[in-house]
């Protein structure tokens, strides 16, 4: 107390008082601030904390945080402690707060409308009027300026030196504090792309399994409504649908049709026709949009015409078009499975993708079949063709036989003759069961036990019969008479050719052909050879005579004798070739008979058991 003080000794204690109470406030202010800054991370929460406390321990009536923008420079504030906030932002060196973020120093002015660094923009739009300013910069740990912490009309004179210590280090404070936050941001926003692409990646890689799924499918599947049936149900896991279905117009009356169905009641969805236009699928297949409705009832292009005749109501639909070159479709998904609410875009945007894929694979389908039927029409032409060529070998048979029936008295050698004739007739009805079984895609081998020696003998004098009048002699080297596994009917035409292909290259005998049965020691195969003694076979067609239509010297030659030999052989699971010289030509045909059923093309029938020479 000086000695010039007039005051009573009490009320110089109460003014002692009252000051150490101010500096205790301050003091646990700063205490308060301290644990606030230490305790959040927020942005936004450690801005209110730190400008409350600031403008507590500073006694003034507001006061400010400025951050700096990293891109742009600019000082900027949405964070006001009283009143209204605005966001407020300073180019650098404008105003009070931008000097002092620019050149990072301090600034404490008593009356700011008397400096000329002060903008008074922000007082005319807020209506506060700035009488005493104090602004300290914020700085990280590298000495860089991130922020200006500013404080407005100290209530009572102007700020002091001491106020702008105190400023200053809670400005450190809030310094670091600040920086922390922002790398805690800079944290959680990075996970949260991560997280974002995570999802991006995993919705991606589930998309690539489900078109590459398809495309399996689609390489796979024999038949289109097996490929229709594969793709709507990947489809339907992909966007967790309970129900499906894809329809496709038909071609002559334009209504739609429920090709494949999978979830609901599938087989009463099947036999089902719509009207172009009808219900929201028919609406998607002929705008080629895609529609979600989560809310069936609310559409007015919702037909309960389906739902009432097979029984089941769908709640939400997901419909999205194919684009086929001939027709239309649509791929129609009903009611997110696990009591999701409905279909999102994302449903959409997948469904979208897959419906483009099976666009492609369905017409790669439908042109598939057109070119199978295609190819079966003209194979059908070949094969009448080649059946056309050996009915010439039974009706000559037949009808030599019929002149002698004529005229025979003998009972015995009439019976024999009609049995011949009878065997021939039976040939060409084999025949005609061959072309009938591949018009219905139907190749089957009819593999039976053949007692050797009676089938080769009954052969080689059916033959002898259509060689009279020929000049060549037939022979049979019969060095094995026991059984073998083969279809005979096919067997017998295979020979046929040979026989007859031999007969035509001798051309006017005299000539001789020896037709031999043996076995191959080695794994019990059947050998069938031909040989001949014939002129050879001419070079310009030794690489192709396997050929269909391949024929030379012959005026009434098809080109498909031989041909039909290879295919027999083939469909037994052998092989045929053939050796030529001057003077010998000999095919020989190896016929395997240790087979089983896995070795045999599909729908044909392999012997139950090797049976050895000799075994009867």
């Amino acid at each position: 107390m000086s000695t010039g003080d007039q005051r009573a000794p009490h009320e110089v204690i109460d003014e002692l008082r009252a000051e150490l109470a101010r500096e205790q406030g301050k003091l646990r202010a700063l205490q308060d601030i301290g644990q606030a800054l230490g305790n959040t991370l927020d942005l936004e929460e450690l801005v209110s904390v730190l400008l409350t406390r600031v403008a507590r321990v500073m006694e003034s009536e507001r006061a400010t945080l400025f951050v700096v923008d990293e891109v742009s420079s600019e000082l900027w504030s949405r964070f006001s402690h009283g009143g209204q906030a605005h966001e407020i932002r300073l180019k650098p060196g404008q105003g009070l707060a931008g000097w002092a973020a620019k050149w990072g120093r301090s600034v404490n002015v008593k009356d700011a409308y008397q400096d000329v660094r002060f903008d008074a923009e922000w007082d005319k739009r807020t209506g506060f009027r700035t009488r005493s300013t104090l602004c300290v910069p914020l700085r990280s740990h590298s000495g860089n300026t991130i922020g200006v912490l500013q404080v407005l009309n100290k209530r009572a004179g102007y700020f002091t030196l001491d106020d702008e210590a105190m400023l200053q280090a809670l400005a450190a404070q809030a310094g670091v504090s600040l920086e922390n936050s922002k790398l805690f941001l800079s944290v959680v926003s990075k996970n949260m792309e991560l997280l974002e692409t995570k999802e991006q990646l995993e919705t991606k890689v589930r998309e690539l399994d489900v078109l590459f799924e398809i495309a399996q499918v689609s390489a796979s599947a024999p038949r289109l409504d097996e490929l229709l049936e594969g793709v709507l149900a990947r489809t339907m896991r992909a966007v967790d649908a309970e129900a499906g279905s894809i329809l496709l117009s038909d071609q002559l009356t334009g209504e739609l049709c429920f090709r494949c169905a999978v979830g609901g009641v599938p087989d009463a969805v099947k036999r089902l026709r719509i009207a172009p236009h009808e219900g929201i699928c028919g609406w998607v297949a002929e705008h080629g949009k895609a529609q979600i409705v989560n809310d069936v009832g609310l559409d007015p292009r919702h037909s309960t015409t389906v739902a009432d005749q097979v029984g089941y109501h769908p709640r939400s639909v997901l419909c999205v078009p194919l684009s086929l070159e001939e027709g239309k479709g649509a791929i129609e998904l009903l009611n997110k499975s696990q009591g999701k609410a409905g279909f999102t875009n994302d449903d959409m945007k997948l469904a979208s993708v897959i419906a483009g894929h099976v666009s492609t694979a369905i017409g790669l389908a439908q042109t598939r079949q057109r070119r199978e039927h295609e190819e079966r029409l003209t194979t059908i032409g070949q094969l009448l063709s080649s059946v056309v060529h050996d009915l010439r070998g039974p009706m000559t048979v037949i009808s030599g036989y019929a002149r002698f029936l004529k005229d025979e008295q003998d009972p015995t050698r009439r019976a024999e003759e009609s049995e011949a004739i009878l065997r021939q007739v039976e040939a060409i009805n084999a025949m005609a069961q061959e072309v009938l079984a591949f018009a219905r895609g139907d190749e089957n081998l009819l593999v039976r036990k053949v007692y050797l020696r009676s089938f080769f003998e009954e052969l080689v004098e059916t033959l002898r019969s259509e060689l009279l009048g020929t000049g060549v002699e037939l022979q049979l080297d019969l060095h094995d008479r026991g059984v073998a596994w083969l279809d005979q009917h096919k067997i017998r035409r295979a020979l046929h050719n040979l026989i007859r292909n031999a007969v035509q290259a001798i051309g006017r005998g005299p000539g001789k052909i020896v037709l031999g049965v043996a076995r191959r020691p080695s794994d019990d195969a059947l050998v069938l050879t031909c040989t001949d003694d014939g002129p050879g076979v001419p070079e310009e067609i030794k690489g192709r005579m396997f050929e269909s239509f391949t024929s030379h010297g012959k005026p009434d030659g098809t080109g498909l004798g031989l041909a039909i030999v290879q295919k027999v052989a083939a469909d037994h699971g052998g092989t045929v070739d053939v050796k030529s010289r001057p003077g010998e030509t000999v095919f020989t045909m190896i016929l395997p008979q240790e087979r089983t059923q896995e070795t045999l093309p599909p729908g044909r029938t392999a012997p139950p058991a090797r049976v050895q020479a000799g075994q009867v």
